[in-house]
């Protein structure tokens, strides 16, 4: 009975030495420098030329009256450096692709490099990256050109 209380005691006291899981650190604030409040951000794994990936993250802040404000991207290229690239800047909202002229559009500006300054709103939760033309980009088999919404609760 000792030995069993004994060895009870000791996974407890072993479990409760465990390392808590480690939460990574948000590549974005909740608020920017305006104090305008995130509104929502997309993220995903793109193509690259010579990397393996970029692992591609887009935040999107709005005012207080909800009006589009700022963004803030990140790309990170694996296997090529590994470092986090950020640009931020001003977006808005837009009409019109290649195969719809109608199609709702976020807009960056020129703070973003020119291959990634249109996304095509599919609904809530897609967002896919355009070319310079405004037409959908091919992705690879591996990888695509869609954004995806991140829950942020």
């Amino acid at each position: 009975m000792k030995r069993c209380i004994a060895w009870i005691l000791t996974a407890l006291a072993a479990a409760g030495c465990a390392t808590p899981p480690v939460t990574p650190k948000r590549w974005y604030p909740e608020v920017n420098a305006r104090g305008d409040a995130l509104a929502t951000v997309f993220e995903s794994r793109i193509p690259c030329l010579d990397c393996q990936a970029i692992k591609f993250g887009l935040a999107l802040y709005r005012g207080r009256d909800g009006a589009p404000s700022t963004y803030r991207m990140a790309r990170v290229y694996v296997a090529k450096g590994n470092e986090r690239t950020v640009n931020e800047g001003a977006w808005s909202v837009a009409r019109g692709t290649k195969l719809d002229p109608q199609a709702p559009l976020v807009q960056l500006d020129g703070n973003a490099p020119a291959e990634f300054r249109a996304f095509w709103v599919i609904g809530e939760n897609i967002l896919f990256i355009l070319d310079r033309d405004l037409s959908p980009r091919v992705g690879t088999a591996g990888y695509g050109y869609a954004l995806n919404r991140v829950n942020l609760r």
